[in-house]
């Protein structure tokens, strides 16, 4: 009769359980890289604890469960200095549920020895060939068991014994080992991604920012060309340098972007008092919105984030200035704050052109922009400021119907 009950599953639950654990604080980058060790470590004692527990069967001879699963797998993950602590928690505190017991400390010290010689050669392996290997040398554990038991004192054992006790519990150890393969591909998978995506990201700000300069820098030096012309009015020479000054300020402009997204984490980080800036801006923004023949608005309640002044300034500027240029035909422009229990909401509305839904999908990413001129820098930078900030943006727009940035921010 094969043992299969709720605890054998209980069991089996502890084990996947941990695993599940271990990897989810490890891929959210929860606990620091160099405690991993230290995090699989408690996890398997953990499930080596549960485990004893819930015992699967129990006689005068012997008490099963499938303790041996997690305190392997710990030693060939985690080395000789974890299975060691592993071993002190297993021997511990079957000691501590069944009492001092010779036969179970000599099967789970050589178990300990067996594995530990075998961890060099078991990271050697292919995720495959780990599978495998865990599966046999599981297997060689469960028959030595019984032997060394024998030996020391009576155990019977027979057909049932093999497959209850050997055959199953190795399967399993087949099983949880190809979880936790699984698991480690997924998250290799996931940072190689990472690494390919941020890559992607610098080649296209590369050559976003080598395009968007080199326009300027070519202006700049066909007018110093011009300008060495002896023929020229100073009137003439005055415009020129005008043009070349106002190209070289551009391209100022689009490396401080670029260094801004580069460097987003904000410095000097203070009370902002979010309406006090918006007022600031909508200042600085009043030429431009009457070039557009833009009517602005503003409804603002007293509100305070913590962040970067200037960089705050920066990414409503940004914004603002989005706002305005998207009514070239002229519009209504609205601000507004909201303060609620735990955030600050700052609302821009404008009555432009709009976007469909690809395009706000793409906002904020590098070299991805709505104006026929535009670089996509400035709303990449205002993403990575309220990012920062631990805030957000959300934007809904609709084609010539305009559009509506909310940035939620922490109070």
């Amino acid at each position: 009769m094969i043992i299969f009950n709720q605890d054998a599953i209980n069991n089996l639950f502890y084990i996947i359980l941990s695993i599940f654990l271990v990897f989810f604080l490890i891929e959210k980058k929860i606990v620091r890289e160099k405690f991993n060790r230290l995090l699989m470590t408690v996890s398997s004692s953990m499930a080596i604890v549960l485990c004893m527990l819930s015992p699967i069967y129990k006689n005068d001879y012997c008490v099963h469960d499938l303790r041996m699963i997690p305190f392997v797998l710990g030693i060939l993950y985690g080395g000789p200095v974890s299975g060691g602590v592993l071993l002190i928690v297993l021997l511990g505190f079957r000691m501590y549920l069944y009492g001092w017991s010779l036969v179970a400390f000599i099967i789970h010290v050589t178990i300990f020895v067996i594995t530990v010689f075998c961890v060099k050669a078991f990271k050697r392996l292919s995720s495959r060939g780990r599978i495998l290997f865990s599966f046999g040398l599981f297997l060689v554990h469960t028959i030595i068991s019984p032997i060394i038991a024998e030996w020391i004192a009576y155990f019977p054992t027979d057909m049932k014994y093999a497959i209850n006790f050997v055959l199953i519990p190795s399967i399993g150890m087949l099983v949880i080992t190809y979880i936790v393969e699984t698991l480690i591909k997924q998250i290799n998978m996931n940072y190689a991604m990472m690494k390919v995506e941020k890559m992607e990201v610098v080649s296209q700000l590369a050559a976003s920012i080598s395009h968007e300069v080199r326009n300027p820098l070519t202006v700049v030096k066909g007018f110093l060309q011009m300008l060495s012309s002896k023929d020229l009015t100073v009137e003439k020479k005055d415009q020129y340098i005008q043009i070349a000054n106002a190209e070289l300020s551009r391209a100022e402009n689009i490396i401080s972007d670029y260094l801004t997204f580069a460097k987003p984490t904000p410095e000097n980080i203070v009370e902002v008092k979010v309406d006090e800036e918006l007022l600031k801006m909508l200042d600085i923004i009043e030429p431009l919105a009457k070039q557009y023949s833009v009517n602005v608005h503003h409804q603002l309640q007293p509100a305070i984030v913590y962040g970067n002044t200037s960089n705050f300034q920066q990414a409503l500027l940004n914004i603002l200035k989005n706002a305005i240029e998207a009514m070239p035909d002229g519009g209504e422009l609205m601000i507004s704050t909201k303060l609620e229990k735990n955030q600050v909401t700052i609302c821009i509305q404008d009555s432009g052109n709009g976007m469909k839904k690809e395009q706000i999908s793409r906002l904020g990413e590098p070299y991805f922009s709505t104006k026929e001129k535009g670089t996509g820098l400035g709303l990449m930078v205002t993403y990575r400021i309220i990012e920062a900030m631990k805030g957000k943006i959300e934007v809904e727009s609709s084609v010539n119907k305009g559009s509506i940035f909310t940035i939620c921010l922490p109070k």
